[in-house]
């Protein structure tokens, strides 16, 4: 069925953008191709009749240029077509009375172009037609009256036929293409809305997705910044004690110094270092060398108060950072702290087991440089070990006050 109909397709095709001149254009090629058909016979019957070949010869050229028009038409260039046509047909009209002798049912085939022009051009266009055919069919009516022979029933009745078929084709070609746009747009609209809901379906799939993505990259960043965070702690812990390293020292004591000498505070320094802590790891082993450490971390936390800043420096040395703390108040802290080391069971651990703490203090009062202040407190640490271990001393030989002497 399809194969049946292509060939009819390409006759009636017109190469034009626009639906509606598509439409337009095919109304037109029908009507064209209906004329010439018709107009052919009839060619062929006027030129056997002796005073006939001169109208079989101006019907030969109306077709060749019906047809100029239809390729006018095929080409998308419907108005230039339909006009050609229309006005053509209308001087082959006027041109039969010159050669007749007079009008003979000329006005009545003026409704011919009429009829094209009614399924094929707007209403400007049907209008401009229908009055230039009006005027044409009068006036060549009353120049040329059919008088000699008269108008004959037989010839009336073939006219009316005529035009009638022509007007009936209009009209089916006008309902047609009113179904087929109708069908078209209904088709277009089922398209537009099955291509609505399919994008809603897909932008709500896409929406879904891209918040689940979204929820998961939050989560997975949230997760990444734990990471980072927890990284970035336990890279400032040391992992036997869970106080902090040098690196953290490091990182706070500038910045400790800095507040301090910023606002005229006193800050004191202590380095303590257990005594004959190598000997506890010959003796006995590192893991009751780790669990001597652990116990002394849980001392000095236990012994410092919230501001202060408890580091693991070095193997068995720690720091304790005493901000706002004169060298009085960070004396009291450290005989405390020495006392409590010494005062521990240490026998839980080891029996026999004794440890004691030799701890160094400087202050920012005497000495107001970083390095310095280390250096100090690491001074008065090595004094209090060859002083006999188990002892606070204060840096420079600065003497604690009396009521804080051993």
């Amino acid at each position: 069925m399809v194969g049946d109909r292509a060939p009819v397709r390409r006759l009636v095709r017109v190469d034009h953008p626009d639906a509606g001149t598509r439409l337009r254009g095919r109304n037109a090629l029908v009507v064209f191709y209906g004329v010439i058909a018709l107009g052919v016979p009839s060619m062929i019957g006027l030129s056997l009749i002796p005073n006939g070949r001169t109208l079989a010869a101006i019907i030969a050229g109306f077709l060749v240029l019906a047809w100029v028009c239809t390729r006018f038409v095929a080409a998308g260039r419907v108005d230039l077509g339909v006009w050609t046509f229309s006005i053509v047909i209308i001087v082959a009209e006027v041109l039969f009375p010159f050669v007749t002798g007079d009008a003979r049912l000329t006005a009545i085939y003026l409704v011919i172009p009429v009829a094209v022009a009614g399924v094929t051009l707007d209403r400007v266009g049907i209008a401009l037609i229908t009055g230039i055919a009006l005027v044409t069919g009068a006036v060549v009516t009353l120049a040329y009256p059919p008088i000699d022979p008269p108008v004959g029933t037989l010839e009336i009745v073939l006219a009316a036929v005529e035009i009638t078929a022509f007007v009936v084709l209009a009209s089916l070609l006008g309902v047609d293409g009113v179904r087929r746009e109708a069908q078209r747009a209904d088709a277009a609209a089922r398209r537009s809305a099955d291509l609505a809901d399919g994008l809603a379906r897909s932008n709500a799939e896409l929406e879904e997705r891209v918040e689940q993505r979204t929820e998961e990259l939050q989560f997975a960043l949230a997760r990444q910044e734990s990471v980072v965070a927890d990284l970035a702690e336990l890279s400032l812990r040391d992992p036997l004690t869970g106080l902090h390293n040098r690196r953290h020292a490091d990182h706070e004591l500038p910045r400790l110094l800095a507040s301090a000498q910023r606002y005229g505070q006193p800050l004191a320094m202590a380095m303590a270092d257990l005594d004959h802590f190598k000997q506890v790891n010959d003796d006995h082993s590192y893991s009751i060398g780790d669990e001597v450490l652990r116990r002394f971390s849980q001392i000095m936390i236990d012994n410092a108060r919230g501001a202060d800043v408890i580091t693991r420096y070095g193997g068995e040395e720690f720091l304790l950072v005493m901000p706002r703390t004169s060298l009085a108040q960070a004396h009291v802290v450290c005989e405390r702290l020495r006392s409590e080391v010494e005062r521990h069971p240490w026998h839980e651990v080891v029996d026999g087991l004794l440890i004691t703490v030799s701890i160094g203090i400087a202050d920012t009062v005497r000495h107001d440089g970083l390095v310095t202040l280390v250096g100090s407190a690491d001074k008065a640490l090595h004094e209090a070990k060859r002083g006999g271990r188990n002892r606070v001393v204060l840096a420079d030989g600065s003497n604690a006050p009396s009521d804080l002497r051993r």
